[in-house]
């Protein structure tokens, strides 16, 4: 008889690929989300629209599920913060109270590694034990919600938590999909090079199949229950190292600059990123004034051990240099097909 998976957060990039992968892998799926149901899910999906917030009808959500798959939660520093407290906190509350009701045998919890903070620099690379210091209302948001599903595990309820770092691949819009953009723009405008700051800044990522990958596999691990479970790709580019590779893809060279205001100005990007949407390009990927956000972006807590994760068997498909560059050629690949850059 098929193991029947919940999967919360159905309408998300995430899901999009659980949802598949799980059904290869044998799975009988039940999906639910806050809207209707997305057009992407296959027809032996079952789903129900559901406010894990509200908390009414959960335990029925829950009924007969071997495992949950916890997703939702806002994820947006454009959601109040009321909106990620109730997304996050009082959701995933409500949500592990239902799930131990019913008697799931394991809860995946999607956390982050928000919970880590930048604030107070940590031993390096960062354990899954080291004490949170979250300094967001996002990360704070991902640690009240983890804390709920702890203590439902002390109540006898099986669980496990997933911190992810920045996801990339199809269908994801922002972060390393925002710094792809970026170069589809200043290549649509003509650009001969990809300026980028000479000073490198490290970097993390993961592609959404490690994601993915790790929590199918933990929903399965014996003894992986209990704990929580970095996931990172091992390896860690610089900002240089990542924008040479984006700029090859897009068959153009990389030149290092000491200017902070290389490349073309926000008025030449923007006027770019129009005529790419009138042209046909879809607006999927966020648009970021700032160029090259992503490759900027230092967090002193960078570093962080993966052992736990490979102490239960996971073998990471996108870990290394090469292989993250295949997947990020693939990503490019899926946003031209789909028309989300051009």
């Amino acid at each position: 008889m098929a193991r029947l998976a919940l999967v919360t957060g159905a309408t998300g990039f995430m899901a999009q690929h659980l949802v598949p992968d799980l059904i290869e892998g044998g799975w009988e799926v039940r999906a639910s989300g806050r809207r209707g149901r997305p057009a992407w899910l296959p027809p032996e999906v079952a789903y129900e629209a559901a406010d894990l917030a509200g908390g009414r009808g959960l335990e029925a959500l829950c009924d007969g599920a071997d495992t949950v798959f916890h997703l939702a939660g806002a994820t947006s520093s454009l959601s109040s913060a009321e909106q990620m407290h109730e997304s996050n906190v009082v959701a995933t509350t409500n949500l592990v109270a239902a799930a131990r009701s019913a008697g799931v045998q394991r809860f995946v919890h999607m956390g982050s590694t928000s919970v880590y903070g930048e604030e107070v620099p940590l031993p390096q690379p960062i354990l899954e034990s080291a004490e949170p210091h979250p300094s967001r209302g996002y990360g704070k948001a991902k640690w009240l919600a983890e804390k709920a599903v702890w203590a439902a595990a002390a109540d006898g309820l099986p669980a496990v938590v997933l911190r992810p770092v920045s996801v990339f691949g199809p269908g994801a819009v922002k972060l390393l999909a925002s710094a792809i953009l970026d170069v589809a723009i200043e290549s649509f405008a003509g650009r001969r090079a990809i300026d980028i700051e000479a000073a490198p800044v490290e970097l993390r990522l993961v592609h959404v199949a490690d994601v993915v990958g790790a929590a199918m596999h933990l929903a399965g691990a014996e003894g992986a229950e209990g704990k929580a479970y970095n996931i990172v790709a091992p390896w860690y580019p610089s900002s240089v190292e990542l924008a040479g590779m984006l700029a090859a893809l897009f068959a153009m060279p990389v030149e290092e600059t000491d200017s902070a205001h290389a490349g073309l100005s926000l008025e030449d990007r923007r006027k770019a990123w129009e005529a790419m949407l009138a042209s046909g390009m879809q607006k999927e990927i966020l648009f970021t004034e700032e160029r090259f956000r992503f490759l900027k972006k230092a967090n002193r807590n960078n570093r962080l051990s993966v052992d736990a994760l490979l102490s239960t068997g996971y073998e990471f498909r996108y870990g290394n240099e090469s292989d993250l560059t295949t997947g990020v050629a693939e990503t490019i690949d899926w946003y031209r097909q789909q028309r989300w850059i051009v």
